[in-house]
């Protein structure tokens, strides 16, 4: 099944586009691999999830953030390459957790979007390396930034 059609079925929208915030380019593509750039829980100026996680978030929270920054990232990345069925695989995923000092729970708001991974891409084109930490601020007061690389066909 393709990943648009998939996204249908999950009931997902995404953004029209998810243009940079700052001065970087979203997406760049070199040979057959995406980076896509750090994307908040974001719509336009309106940020989801804010504050630190741990502290003014809560763990579920801060997971639905995860996921919402992987929707913009595949909002950026369709935006660059027109559609999602160009991607044969996610390769690596990041996630900066905005956290309190005590909380040490980044991995599990990184499944917010690993979840979201394996339900759009499957078992094989969806398996991803992935780095999740703790930081002390993010733009925007987001409670967490995702990035992906991606490997295209």
């Amino acid at each position: 099944m393709s990943v648009e059609n998939r996204l249908k079925d999950l009931g997902i929208e995404l953004p029209k586009s998810a243009p940079a915030g700052a001065a970087y380019t979203p997406v760049v593509v070199h040979d057959r691999v995406a980076y896509v750039s750090g994307q908040l829980p974001r719509d336009g100026d309106f940020v989801y999830v804010v504050g630190q996680v741990g502290r003014d978030v809560s763990l579920e929270a801060g997971k639905r953030g995860a996921r919402i920054a992987f929707i913009r990232a595949l909002a950026a990345l369709r935006g660059e390459l027109g559609t999602l069925d160009r991607v044969d695989q996610i390769l690596k995923l990041t996630v900066f957790v905005h956290s309190a000092a005590d909380f040490n729970q980044q991995s599990s708001v990184a499944d917010g979007a690993s979840q979201l991974i394996f339900d759009l891409f499957g078992k094989d084109r969806g398996a991803h390396a992935r780095t999740s930490v703790g930081v002390a601020q993010l733009p925007r007061s987001a409670a967490v930034e995702v990035e992906i690389v991606v490997a295209l066909k």
